[in-house]
């Protein structure tokens, strides 16, 4: 399925240059001041190889323009945060078709438990009370280990222990299923096994629950890149702070 088509614009893609350390602030003035002057293929030629130097794809790597642009937000996002251990890493296009350990070994894991999914559940009793509140979102996109599941029921006592208790709904007013894959793209930006909560689509009203075993267990995680062969790895502690997640007990260890 298809992600929505977006692009970044000159000023977007400038900010996100510069955030990487490139020469961004030369070269994006050089592309205002000669945008109106020169070729628009050059221009598209220059961009391009900007936008590269940023992804870092393989050489030989096929990325086409909703890719490179979902890529570049998330990547964008991760600086803007200041998420300094930050680590990018592509895999190879079978990395699915692996164990979770052999997952592990070529992301330089220790163990298969640092290996994170992000999900997207929709509260489809949701009911609107108020102005938005986090809190009591229809939607929120959850952080989970491989090696763990999610308990639906766990999920509705905790986001519904959010509230203070004078303020808090009815049980009967949760129940949290996998959202749609068309929410999904709409509110991500993401396809499958690419989502991470950096770089949403619809950042102002999908807040983010990791789950705690994860800040418990490991103190380094991996999780989407905002491609299918693209991974993020980053310290647990500085991605609460930059996603402001709520840490909830919604999980248990398969076994």
């Amino acid at each position: 399925m298809q992600v929505p088509s977006y692009d970044l614009n000159l000023d977007e893609l400038c900010f996100g240059l510069s955030t990487f350390g490139l020469p961004a602030a030369a070269n994006c003035n050089l592309i205002r001041s000669s945008s109106n002057s020169i070729a628009a293929d050059t221009l598209e030629s220059r961009i391009r190889a900007l936008e590269c130097d940023i992804i870092g794809a393989p050489e030989g790597k096929a990325i086409d323009s909703n890719e490179r642009a979902a890529i570049l937000r998330a990547r964008c996002d991760v600086e803007k945060k200041k998420c300094y251990s930050a680590s990018w890493k592509w895999v190879p296009s079978n990395y699915y078709d692996m164990d979770l350990e052999q997952r592990a070994k070529l992301l330089g894991a220790h163990s298969k438990m640092q290996l994170c999914k992000a999900l997207l559940f929709e509260n489809k009793n949701f009911s609107v009370v108020g102005d938005y509140d986090r809190r009591n979102s229809q939607f929120y996109l959850v952080i989970v280990q491989y090696g763990a599941e999610i308990i639906s029921k766990s999920l509705e006592v905790e986001v519904r222990a959010l509230l203070p208790l004078q303020e808090r709904l009815e049980q009967s007013k949760y129940e949290f299923r996998l959202a749609s894959a068309d929410d999904n793209n709409r509110l991500t930006g993401y396809v499958k096994n690419s989502v991470t909560p950096f770089g949403l689509l619809g950042k102002e009203t999908v807040p983010i629950i990791l789950a705690s075993a994860i800040k418990r267990e490991i103190n380094f995680m991996f999780m989407g890149g905002g491609h299918v062969d693209l991974k993020l790895g980053m310290a647990v502690q500085e991605f609460i702070r930059a996603t402001n997640a709520f840490v909830l007990d919604i999980s248990v260890t398969r076994s």
